[in-house]
């Protein structure tokens, strides 16, 4: 009996990779006008070295919802600080993921929905069945999945994200960035965090304690960290739900339409 050929899904954070390229392009001419074609071209590119590099089974570009999701509405200030898409790259998406299906990778845009979210919980179900799941993106807060064995690729780097790359820009274990996060806050995303307790002191108590959990049952009136962090348990724990990934969003997708077939050769783009 012939073995089934291995699974590896790769998730394209989309938003983030065009940005990206486009923030260069617009930086390197110094203009603010869109340069369409290049950053269709190189995103292109971007795409067809990480399918070489990577060799997926399947390949899927995820992108964001209306920004109107469940975050935004448990916690109004969510993103409130975030320099909104600029109209003339908003314009362009309808083009880039036709372009990109022509080019064998088709896309999943959401009506409400985050990518991070989604990917998670991509991610979440194809390691779940014992298959590969690579992530495509710079943004750190993919960085709480690797404990599950999701690999995290960094295309501008040019470099895969392990515990070391974690440890060495937050001081702290992958498993604990929810917990370090939920103290500190994420001020690009407006993540509030406990207002006077920065990175000394969300390192000092989770290497003291381990976790939140631990620290939150601590009965220690003298502990003055503890006593800080107790009275403002609410905060925190309003920022440990926004800065934890989803897991379990309604998908409605069948991993077979993201099967990776090579486009024909000599076959028209458009």
């Amino acid at each position: 009996m012939t073995p089934k050929p291995p699974i590896h899904v790769v998730i394209v954070d989309a938003l983030n990779l065009i940005r990206r390229i486009d923030g260069a392009l617009r930086g390197f001419s110094k203009t603010e006008t869109i340069d369409a074609k290049q950053l269709i071209t190189l995103s292109k590119q971007a795409l067809n070295k990480l399918i070489k590099g990577h060799r997926p089974s399947h390949i899927v570009a995820v992108f964001d919802g209306d920004g109107n999701n469940w975050r935004k509405e448990f916690y109004p200030d969510y993103k409130a600080n975030r320099k909104p898409m600029a109209d003339d790259l908003k314009a362009l998406l309808p083009e880039i993921v036709s372009q990109w299906q022509a080019e064998g990778v088709n896309s999943i845009i959401p009506a409400h929905d985050e990518a991070d979210d989604l990917i998670a919980t991509i991610a979440h179900k194809v390691v779940q069945h014992k298959n590969q799941c690579t992530i495509v993106s710079t943004d750190s807060g993919f960085w709480q999945l690797i404990t599950q064995g999701i690999n995290i690729w960094d295309h501008f780097s040019g470099q895969w994200v392990h515990h070391e790359q974690v440890y060495k820009k937050f001081s702290v274990r992958p498993q604990q960035l929810i917990d370090y996060w939920s103290i500190v806050g994420q001020s690009g995303n407006k993540i509030p965090g406990i207002s006077g307790m920065g990175p000394k002191a969300a390192l000092a108590i989770l290497a003291e304690f381990g976790d939140l959990k631990t620290a939150f049952s601590i009965d220690n009136p003298e502990h003055k960290l503890i006593t800080k962090l107790q009275k403002n348990k609410e905060q925190a724990q309003l920022s440990y739900r926004l800065v934890l990934l989803k897991q379990n969003i309604a998908l409605g997708i069948n991993l077979r339409n993201y099967a990776y077939i090579a486009p024909a050769k000599g076959m028209p783009l458009k």
